[in-house]
């Protein structure tokens, strides 16, 4: 019976994108045959898998579009009418003529003296080295001027540049996406054959990067007669991100653009909050309201025994402690929250930083809290792994939202308020709709006004007043259930269901054992006793992927007709099938080192010398004895 395929695509190398992962893991553990393709950070591909059995593919990827972009921008900068040579080469050049000028009227006049010359050949070199001094002279006033219109164009080029580079990011009007962002369609060029090769049901295109590579697959699927539903997962309100670093006014409306191109050609929009499904909705006349999928943790809390952050900042259980944990950008916010803790006597802050606590905005943080004279009551922690979160920070005593006013802002539930509200911290978030909203309607924390550092102070003195009765209303189990993730895997798994068809229960995979495309007399005795077993006579396609389990490559060739093994190996593993090289002979130790290295998977040699010296490859014997172990790679 066939089991749906999904695969869904991200412009990043998925490792640290939580909620990619956390909605991959829930369609599997529903039975979907999930795959997920991401660019790959190190250049090289890596291939995994992870939790129920979902495929994570990262291919290396080529911003050639992006580049030439960049590229054409240095050309534009580096143009000049006027040439300026470096300093002092002119000089020198005219230096040393007028010396060999000096030192030929010398010789002149000493052969004048000996009589050599007469006077008329005297006065005749006097005219020609007066003349090319007179030239020599002339040139170097020429430089001078010529320099001075260079360094002038130069400056003005680099001041016109400055300017140019300041006011236009700022600019949102008349924006072409291609130009501004090629990198989206750099993605195509990196993900569409992979997907195509992939064959899914649902492809499922996570952020606005990448729902163009989702929308021309289906297209190119319609043209091939198969059905391909894609699925647009919206993290964020893209015409209202906050602007920081190259997120500019202009580059935000060309991946806007971008998004509205596409998003009526998707079958089905998610995304993360109410506000924002209902603004696109309306915003782009979509035919029905995006499924809500909120960045919500698990309900079930899982402790891994790491320590909490009262302890890991060496802090008494009965100093107040605030927690802000997340991104460190301007747009986050959290120099409101440094400015607040001088009206905040005896008040710890600790910042969990993500990525890390080593990166410019902190220090910038750390030199805003050198000022404020509050640096020894400020605290910057490395983030802990996603499923450690709730237990880190259960022993703060208030979760802090200070996020600044952007439209993306006013509609978010960012992850962090179901992540305090979990471990059971009071919450204090700036005023932004959606989130004043959910806290006043929960009743779990105060709200003041964003950027208003008094007003923050105020809404922490009301917490700390009474804190349990918030906690005791983060604790309500049945909040706890809505807002689990739980409960928002369940609305994803139900739109799949809808979409593609509830996958089939799991039935017992009989082992089909494929090996080729030599096709060895060695090969055939193996596998002659071995039930389903068959050797290759040509390249496997994709559809013949689809009734395979094992596939034996033999000595280091490609099953699929492609130039390199390697090339199979996203497929093969996306398909779920297990597979081995065998190297036949004794051949170059070096070699088969170096091949492992890049195929890291199971390697049979068939010498038993190079098995003992050759650390993990297995030996395969002749006949009987090497059916046996083949036979046992098809149980494992």
């Amino acid at each position: 019976m066939h089991v749906p395929r999904i695969v869904m695509i991200v412009a990043n190398d998925i490792t640290n994108d939580t909620r990619v992962l956390k909605e991959a893991v829930a369609l599997g553990k529903a039975g979907y045959q999930v795959t997920l393709l991401g660019v790959s950070a190190s250049g090289r591909l890596a291939i995994d898998t992870i939790e129920s059995g979902v495929v994570m593919i990262r291919v290396p990827g080529h911003f050639v579009l992006r580049d030439e972009r960049n590229r054409r921008h240095r050309l534009r900068r580096g143009r000049r009418l006027f040439d300026i040579r470096p300093e002092g080469v002119e000089a020198a050049r005219v230096a040393s003529r007028l010396a060999d000028l000096k030192a030929e009227r010398g010789r002149a006049a000493a052969r004048r003296r000996a009589g050599q010359i007469g006077r008329a050949a005297q006065l005749t070199g006097v005219v020609s080295r007066s003349f090319r001094h007179r030239r020599l002279r002339l040139s170097q006033a020429a430089v001078s001027v010529r320099t001075w219109f260079g360094e002038t164009e130069a400056r003005l080029a680099t001041n016109f540049w400055q300017w140019w580079d300041t006011w236009l990011p700022r600019r949102s009007g008349l924006v072409k996406w291609r130009s501004v962002i090629p990198e989206a369609d750099d993605y195509e060029a990196i993900l569409a054959d992979l997907i195509d090769q992939l064959r899914p049901d649902a492809l499922h295109a996570h952020d606005m990067h990448v729902i163009g590579v989702g929308s021309r697959a289906a297209g190119r699927a319609d043209l091939r007669g198969r059905s391909l539903k894609v699925v647009y997962d919206a993290h964020e309100y893209v015409p209202g991100l906050s602007q920081y670093g190259g997120r500019t006014p202009r580059m935000i409306a060309a991946w806007a653009q971008h998004e509205a191109e596409y998003i009526r050609t998707v079958d089905r929009v998610v995304t993360v909050s109410p506000a924002i499904a209902r603004t696109l909705h309306t915003r782009h006349k979509l035919d029905r309201e995006p499924t809500v999928v909120i960045n919500s943790p698990e309900l079930c809390e899982r402790d891994n025994g790491i320590t909490d952050i009262r302890a890991a900042i060496g802090l008494a259980d009965d100093v107040p402690l605030l927690v802000y944990s997340g991104g460190v950008t301007r747009a986050r916010g959290v120099e409101t929250a440094m400015e607040a803790l001088p009206l905040l006597p005896g008040v710890h802050l600790a910042v969990v930083c993500v990525p890390h606590a080593r990166t410019r905005p902190v220090d910038e943080l750390r030199a805003l809290g050198k000022s404020l004279q509050i640096e020894d009551r400020v605290h910057y922690l490395d983030p802990v792994a996603p499923n450690d979160v709730i237990h880190f920070l259960g022993t703060a005593d208030i979760g802090l939202i200070p996020i600044l006013r952007y439209p993306s802002h006013e509609m978010a539930l960012p992850n962090k308020v179901f992540e305090y509200t979990f471990a059971g911290l009071p919450v204090v978030t700036s005023d932004m709709p959606t989130l004043e909203e959910f806290v006043g309607k929960t009743g779990i924390g105060e709200v003041f006004q964003a950027e208003n550092p008094d007003s923050l102070a105020e809404a922490v003195k009301t917490v700390l007043k009474d804190p349990e009765q918030y906690r005791e209303r983060a604790a309500d189990p049945g909040l706890r259930a809505e807002m689990s993730w739980e409960t928002q895997a369940g609305h994803l798994r139900d739109l799949y269901a809808e979409l593609v068809g509830a996958p089939p229960a799991p039935e017992d995979v009989v082992p089909r054992l494929v090996l080729g495309p030599n096709g060895s007399k060695a090969a055939k005795a193996w596998l002659q006793d071995i039930d389903g077993a068959e050797i290759l006579r040509r390249p496997l396609t994709l559809p013949d992927l689809d009734r395979v389990t094992h596939v034996l490559m033999e000595d280091w060739q490609s099953v699929l007709g492609s130039e390199d093994l390697i090339a199979d190996l996203p497929l093969l593993t996306a398909a779920r099938i297990k597979h081995a090289v065998v190297v036949y002979g004794r051949v170059d130790r070096q070699e088969v080192r170096r091949r492992m290295r890049a195929y890291t998977g199971t390697v049979f040699v068939t010498d038993p010398v190079i098995a003992d010296a050759v650390e993990g490859t297995i030996w395969l014997p002749p006949a009987d004895e090497g059916a046996k172990v083949l036979r046992d790679f098809l149980t494992e």
